[in-house]
């Protein structure tokens, strides 16, 4: 936990982004939580601490099961105010401080946040509790970098389809919860993300990477095209069967529809 994966080198006009595998119950898992919850801007106050306490939850379920979550961070300076354009923004950036008294109301329609390190770990613990040699895992990470996005790579969605019985065991793995800033798109995260998880499959001696994308999601469409992910044919069985299993099937999901899409991370393709 906690280990640097890849690295971006900077453009002029942005920081450089760094990805990492998350911490488990620590304030990673509030900032993902707040990533994900971004999406439902209507929710309010009650509905989203539902949310994100749930969303706590499953991302430590879906870990026992062998799933990393990788986040994205970039430095900031520690100490320093950062202006957001409204609340919704100023709740991903906080994360684990949103809703204290260390998050007040910026003049005008802004929210304002002092940048602190957590003080307690996303299960409720007062890091003062744990011992000192023990503090600086939970709090070294955090100091001086701001959490702008997250991807959850995992393997058991395959287990029981044609497409898990068809090829080796630990020879895939689905990528699935792509979060990225509405404020930081289009700087990079999104590929340094995916080139975490391209490290993450070489680790675990990975074949082939899977992922569903919406089919309205044109820009992350053409940014999996430029990491090296292909469409498939939703048509064929093996994929068929896979795509109902996660409940992606056309039309399944408020009449959404999805892209299957894969990448062979080396030449070997192992099939059963």
């Amino acid at each position: 936990p906690g280990k640097v994966l890849a690295q971006r080198q900077a453009r002029l006009d942005t920081a450089p982004i760094s990805i990492r595998s998350s911490i488990p119950h620590s304030s990673d898992d509030t900032h993902i939580a707040n990533l994900r919850l971004s999406v439902f801007s209507n929710f309010d106050a009650e509905k989203q601490r539902a949310f994100r306490h749930r969303s706590v939850e499953v991302i430590n379920i879906r870990r026992r099961r062998g799933a990393v979550v990788l986040v994205a961070e970039i430095p900031t300076g520690e100490g320093e105010n950062h202006n957001y354009l409204n609340a919704m923004e100023a709740r991903i950036a906080g994360g684990h401080t949103f809703g204290e008294k260390r998050t007040e109301p910026h003049p005008g329609n802004g929210a304002k946040i002092r940048s602190v390190s957590p003080i307690a770990v996303a299960d409720g613990t007062n890091i003062a509790t744990i011992p000192k040699q023990q503090q600086q895992h939970y709090t070294s990470s955090f100091s001086n970098k701001m959490i702008i996005g997250s991807v959850e790579c995992s393997h058991h969605e395959f287990r029981g389809t044609m497409l898990g019985n068809s090829r080796p065991k630990g020879a895939l793995m689905y990528v699935t919860e792509v979060a990225v800033r509405p404020d930081r798109r289009r700087c990079g995260a999104g590929a340094a993300l995916m080139k975490g998880v391209d490290e993450v499959a070489a680790l675990r001696n990975v074949e082939t990477i899977y992922l569903h994308v919406d089919v309205r999601n044109k820009a992350a469409c053409a940014m999996y095209e430029r990491m090296g992910y292909h469409h498939l044919d939703k048509r064929e069985p093996l994929h068929a069967q896979f795509t109902a299993s996660l409940n992606l099937h056309d039309g399944a999901m408020h009449g959404r529809k999805h892209h299957l899409m894969c990448k062979h991370v080396n030449d070997k393709t192992t099939w059963l």
